[in-house]
C-alpha cells in the first residue's frame, strides 16, 4: 500500500484502481505461498456475488438509522438532510473500488490462514482493535466518540467474512454504508451523528447476534452425529 501510494496519480479513479490491483495480486500471491487456495476459491467465489447487492442494501439501512432517529426525535428534519454522495457512474465506481481494496485489506486471505489457529470470533475481535487504532493516525479523530464505532464496524464486517464465507457481502456492506452517508445538521451530534454512540449501539447489537450465531454454528458441527457414532 505505501509504494502505491508513492507513485503520483492525478486521478483519483486511477489510484484507487491501482491500489484495488494491488491488493488483489497480495491477496492471490499469499494464497498460493501459504498454500490456502481452497480458501480463496471459496471466499472470493462469483457464484456468490449475489450477497453484493443485499450487503449494499443492508449497509444503507445501517448507516440511515441514526437519521431516522433524527427525524423521529423532532432533532433534525427533511430539509436539513442530503445524501454526500452523487449518483453518477462515476462515484458509484470509485467508491466500489475503493471500498474493495480497504476489504481485501481488512478482510484478505491473510485471516482464513489465521483462522487455523485462532477462531473466527478472536480474530474479528483483533481486526476491530487493528481498524481502530488505525485511524489513530488521524491526529483529528477522538477515538473516544468514534472508537465504539471503529471497532464494531471492523469486527462486525470481520466475522460477517467468516460466517458467510465471502468477501461479496463486506464489501457490500461497506459499499452502502459509504455510499448511502447523509451530510445533516447532526453531524456532530455525539449521539445520532455519523460516527454517534448510536451507530455504535446498532453495529454492537448486530455483532453479538452474529457471535451467538457462530458459537451456535460452531456447536453445531462439533455436535457428533448418529451416523458418526455407529462408525
Amino acid at each position: 500500500m505505501g509504494s502505491a501510494q508513492l507513485l503520483k496519480s492525478t486521478d483519483s479513479i486511477n489510484s484507487a484502481f491501482l491500489m484495488l490491483v494491488l491488493f488483489v495480486g497480495q491477496n492471490i500471491s499469499t494464497a498460493y505461498m501459504l498454500n490456502i487456495k481452497a480458501e480463496l476459491y471459496t471466499f472470493w467465489s462469483l457464484k456468490k456475488i449475489y450477497f453484493l447487492p443485499i450487503g449494499i442494501l443492508a449497509g444503507g439501512i445501517i448507516v440511515l438509522i441514526p437519521v431516522i432517529a433524527g427525524l423521529l426525535t423532532a432533532e433534525t428534519s427533511i430539509g436539513q438532510i442530503k445524501f454526500a454522495s452523487e449518483f453518477t457512474p462515476a462515484s458509484i465506481f470509485l467508491t466500489l473500488v475503493i471500498v474493495s481494496w480497504e476489504e481485501l485489506w481488512f478482510r484478505g486471505i491473510f485471516l482464513n490462514y489465521c483462522n487455523r489457529n485462532l477462531s473466527a470470533i478472536t480474530i474479528s475481535i483483533t481486526i476491530g482493535l487493528l481498524f481502530m487504532l488505525v485511524h489513530v493516525l488521524n491526529p483529528e479523530i477522538d477515538l473516544i466518540k468514534t472508537g465504539p464505532t471503529l471497532f464494531f464496524a471492523g469486527a462486525f464486517l470481520t466475522l460477517v467474512y467468516f460466517y458467510f464465507k465471502t468477501i461479496w457481502l463486506p464489501i457490500g456492506l461497506h459499499f452502502g454504508n459509504n455510499y448511502m452517508s447523509i451530510e445533516s445538521n447532526l453531524d456532530k451530534h455525539s449521539i445520532l451523528g455519523t460516527e454517534g454512540y448510536l451507530g455504535a449501539i446498532v453495529l454492537a447489537i448486530l455483532y453479538i447476534l452474529l457471535v451467538k450465531l457462530t458459537i451456535k454454528k460452531l456447536k453445531k458441527l462439533k455436535k457428533p452425529t448418529t451416523k458418526s457414532i455407529l462408525l
